[in-house]
């Protein structure tokens, strides 16, 4: 198995011509209210609601 940056290298290059991917889904609203404490997407949580915390840990 390769290593570090030209395994890296081949991920991207694969990922770039597989057209299977929806970029505009990636970066879409959700549609559906949350699951913790039901706020709809264009609504503040709750304070107690633990979900965007939970999202921002998963990307940073």
């Amino acid at each position: 198995m390769k290593k570090g940056r030209h395994r890296r290298f081949e991920e991207a290059r694969a990922l770039k011509r597989s057209s299977d991917i929806d970029i505009e889904a990636v970066f879409s609203v959700p549609k559906g209210p949350c699951e913790e404490c039901g706020a709809e997407p264009e609504d503040s949580h709750a304070t107690w609601c633990m979900a965007e915390d939970a999202l921002e840990e998963e990307y940073s």
